[in-house]
């Protein structure tokens, strides 16, 4: 197994809800070499932020979709509220782990499945009816293990191989996928004229609050976002194929939030093709990401990588070994060309 995919599955099976993100900050602090910085928020900052070379920011973020605990009946029945975007259809009948924060005590569950009187077959059950069943028979059996309002739930999965050895199966790709590329590139890439700043932020999936701290505390000169999206090459995902598992990262001309810095999507486009690297072009149409409030910062160029995933958002996303690997060459690749060319980053 490589070290990236080891990585990637290591992060995966961490739990970290928007505002609830200690798993991964541990995580990424012991993993990444050389100096951190944590602000009030709980970004994270690899690197020199006082530095006084120019400033490449490379941007993962470090939470993932789940839900919380927003009521428990006297019963012992748990009802939750979702952190980002959920589709129904992918919910019931689940396995869930809860972690107590007042103890640190991990609840194993499942979310209930209707009786089929509830609800018509053909319907998507919301959300908010949906309910979690520990086995207990109590509120206070429930309480008295640890459990109370507010405490992250989250997909009781363990990251796995596919059988061919081509693909990581886990929850939490979206954004585990950019925090092992982030990772990675702090680990291997030494620069003279530069100072890259590897930026872990929080609360991406409750509105990309992180960002909007952390672009302040970088100011960077240039700001490249990882993200991922879902793939549309499985059937009926598009009536146009794209962002295709193993076609390398997508360069993003825009998304909901931001457009592309074009004169940077060449310049990567070009550094990929001289080093035979993997890439496609992407357009993030049902979405943003933390470029949103990183370009309105301060407006300097700024792009978003986009890794292909199947699945995003559900208890079990996929995704391609090769893709993250090349999207780690790609940036280690561009870092490195801006650096040994005199890091005229006003170029762009």
């Amino acid at each position: 197994m490589t070290a990236t995919a080891k990585l990637l599955m290591e992060l995966s099976n961490l739990d970290a809800l928007p505002g609830q993100e200690a798993q991964v900050q541990a995580a990424l602090q012991e993993t990444i070499q050389g100096s951190v910085t944590k602000d009030a928020f709980g970004n994270l900052y690899f690197g020199d932020l006082q530095t006084t070379k120019k400033k490449i920011a490379l941007y993962a973020h470090m939470d993932e979709v789940g839900f919380f605990v927003h009521r428990i009946t006297e019963d012992g029945f748990v009802y939750f509220y979702p952190i980002g975007g959920w589709w129904g259809h992918v919910v019931l009948g689940q396995q869930v782990r809860a972690t107590c924060r007042k103890n640190g005590a991990v609840l194993e569950g499942l979310v209930g499945t209707l009786p089929k009187t509830s609800h018509k077959m053909s319907e998507v059950v919301p959300l908010s009816e949906m309910y979690i069943d520990f086995g207990v028979q109590s509120k206070a059996e429930l309480e008295a293990a640890g459990l109370q309002v507010g405490d992250m739930i989250l997909p009781n999965t363990a990251a796995k191989k596919s059988f061919n050895q081509k693909k990581i199966i886990g929850k939490a790709l979206d954004d585990r996928v950019a925090c092992t590329v982030m990772a990675q590139i702090k680990n291997q890439v030494e620069t003279q004229n530069i100072e890259v700043i590897g930026v872990g932020t929080v609360q991406e999936e409750a509105g990309t609050r992180g960002s909007k701290v952390a672009a302040a505390q970088v100011e960077a000169d240039i700001n490249i976002v990882i993200d991922v999206a879902n793939g549309k090459d499985t059937p009926k995902a598009a009536e146009f194929t794209n962002r295709i598992q193993g076609n390398g990262p997508g360069l993003v001309l825009a998304d909901k939030t931001a457009l592309g810095n074009l004169k940077l999507l060449d310049y990567c486009k070009e550094i990929a093709e001289k080093n035979q690297i993997a890439w496609q072009y992407d357009l993030l149409g049902g979405g943003g990401t933390d470029a949103g409030s990183v370009q309105l910062y301060a407006g300097k160029p700024t792009l978003v990588f986009c890794v292909p995933v199947r699945y995003c958002h559900s208890w079990n996303s996929i995704v391609a070994i090769s893709d993250v690997e090349a999207t780690i060459k790609l940036l280690s690749a561009v870092i490195r060309s801006l650096d040994e060319g005199g890091c005229d980053l006003e170029q762009f």
